[in-house]
């Protein structure tokens, strides 16, 4: 449920909770949590700081603005209450027979009302001439006294077991709303109705107000399913609003147009609607807005027209057109009929729509293709620069700004230029090293002819190599004092220790001589099998014997001779 006035607002909530809003400050003022979920509250005073509320548990609870003052417990579950401040009594509709008197001023509990019915749904108490009006579970409208305590009239309602809801208007207008969406207004001094209205949801009415204004009537009802305006003096609809969630209550901040509709969802419903009523002085650029949205009613002229211009009428050969009906000249072009235009379009153009089909195939092709992983090319120039930026992963190719970096040749970076090289004399290229090489047959490159077949080339891998070159003086060299062992040539004591030589044909000055090493045969072994053999070895030579530690058996002797 929900309650509001001129400033502060009040609502329930599910989880059972009660929130205040300031609509100056247009946010909550407070939030309190409550043990059982509330059926019925209303605000006592002006302000929010006496609110009185019927729980489900079947307790009257009172609150301040320091929270709970005081709780008392009614013989039923209550359904509804209503406030009558000349008396200062609150009238507490159960589902009893009775309907309970609560003397606030005495703080007593008053002989309670007894009706006819079994229970009582709604409480009601006309503002102008305080009579009291309950509706039953019962289909009956019972009227009461409150100075006197006794029954004015009772009126039993047609077609209808419970009545949801009631509200007067002026003095003799009483509004009915009913279990089955109908809405009766009556006279309370005839028992027949002045209309019936029905909401065509088969739904409970539970918020019915009247609007009054010089020119127009309305009345303002709601269900769970829908909230609906409609003329109090024939029943023709004004306006209507569907709502997704159900509707719980309606509140309306009288003498404007705003509604807060409290509903089964998450949020609080508000509604505006301009024709009722202006915007409260709280929210007063709804005002604004609502002149902004308006809708315009002009007609627009050219809405089954064709802009065209002077290069399309040539295509499609209507050039003759000009300065008839069929054309109206536009600012660098001219208006043609859409009919007329789809028409020539389709004699000039017949395979219009295979096109479209086709262009439609490729946008679907190429959307595909987007979704697979995308190559990227380097660009052609400074190719270093893009790899580079590439490896770190920053979006230099992607920016705009520095696009002209790897399209403009002015831009190109010269790394093979010596001011480069002095910039950044430890620039690696990133080319791929290949650790082979060919060789062909002769020394000069073969010359391929007709007869011969082309000559094979083979790869082969580079071996490491040593050369060394002889002065023409080798004697200079040496001196006389050398032994015999250093008096052999190098190659002698090479082939003496195992390794091969082999000299070239070709010398360059003196003498020149090719030594080939050996590569050492690598061990295949892990790290892991080398550092546990390493363990191994270890252990055996630290290891001690045990046998020392073990007690020796002693032989059995009997009468001094060794038996065992």
């Amino acid at each position: 449920s929900s309650g509001i006035n001129a400033e502060y607002g009040v609502s329930g909530v599910y989880p059972p909770r009660l929130r205040c809003f300031d609509t100056k400050q247009l946010s909550m003022k407070f939030e309190r949590g409550m043990d059982h979920e509330v059926v019925a509250f209303h605000i006592l005073s002006e302000d929010w700081k006496k609110i009185v509320l019927l729980q489900s548990n079947r307790y009257v609870e009172f609150q301040t603005q320091d929270g709970i003052y005081y709780k008392t417990r009614i013989p039923t579950f209550g359904r509804d209450l209503c406030y009558y401040n000349r008396s200062a009594e609150l009238f507490i509709g159960a589902s009893g027979p009775q309907v309970y008197r609560l003397n606030l001023c005495k703080g007593t509990y008053m002989s309670p009302i007894e009706t006819i019915s079994t229970g009582v749904n709604v409480t009601h108490i006309h503002p102008q001439h305080s009579l009291l009006m309950l509706g039953t579970d019962s289909g009956t409208v019972e009227c009461w006294d409150p100075r006197s305590r006794n029954r004015s009239a009772a009126l039993a309602i047609p077609n209808t077991k419970n009545i949801t809801c009631l509200q007067s208007n002026k003095i003799l207008e009483l509004g009915v709303g009913t279990e089955t969406g109908q809405i009766i207004l009556y006279d309370i001094r005839s028992t027949s109705p002045i209309l019936t209205k029905d909401h065509h949801y088969e739904k409970p009415i539970n918020s019915i107000y009247f609007y009054n204004s010089d020119s127009e009537n309305y009345v303002i009802s709601a269900c769970s399913k829908s909230f609906k305006v409609w003329h109090k003096d024939d029943g023709k609809p004004y306006t209507a609003i569907e709502s997704e969630e159900d509707i719980c209550d309606v509140a309306w901040y009288e003498g404007s147009g705003m509604f807060f509709f409290a509903n089964e969802g998450q949020k609080m419903k508000t509604f505006f609607i301009p024709s009722l009523g202006p915007a409260p002085k709280w929210c007063w650029f709804l005002d604004n807005l609502t002149e902004e949205l308006e809708e315009s009613t002009e007609n627009v002229v050219y809405d089954d027209y064709k802009f065209v211009t002077n290069e399309e009428l040539e295509v499609f050969g209507l050039t003759h057109l000009i300065g008839t009906n069929y054309l109206r000249a536009y600012m660098h072009g001219y208006f043609m009929d859409m009919k007329l235009y789809r028409e020539v379009k389709e004699i000039v153009n017949p395979f219009a729509f295979e096109e479209y089909k086709k262009n439609l195939v490729e946008k679907k092709l190429q959307s595909q293709m987007t979704d697979r992983v995308e190559v990227k090319k380097l660009p052609k120039i400074n190719k270093s620069l893009a790899r580079k930026d590439m490896h770190k992963g920053s979006k230099l190719l992607e920016d705009n700004r520095f696009g002209s970096l790897f399209t403009n040749p002015d831009f190109e970076v010269d790394e093979e230029s010596e001011q480069f090289k002095l910039i950044n004399p430890t620039v690696k290229k990133h080319e791929p090293k290949s650790s082979e090489f060919t060789m062909y047959n002769s020394a000069s490159e073969p010359e391929e002819s007709e007869d011969e077949e082309p000559v094979q080339v083979r790869k082969i891998k580079r071996k490491r190599e040593m050369k060394l070159v002889s002065c023409e003086n080798e004697s200079a060299v040496y001196s006389k004092k050398t032994s015999v062992a250093t008096a052999v040539p190098l190659g002698e004591r090479l082939v003496e220790n195992g390794h091969s030589s082999t000299s070239s044909t070709q010398l360059f000055g003196a003498r020149e001589m090719k030594i080939e090493i050996e590569k050492e045969k690598k061990s295949f072994k892990s790290k892991q099998t080398e550092e546990m053999e390493q363990h191994r070895t270890e252990r055996r030579q630290l290891g001690r014997s045990a046998s020392s530690l073990l007690r020796k058996q002693r032989g059995k002797f009997w009468r001094g001779r060794k038996v065992g």
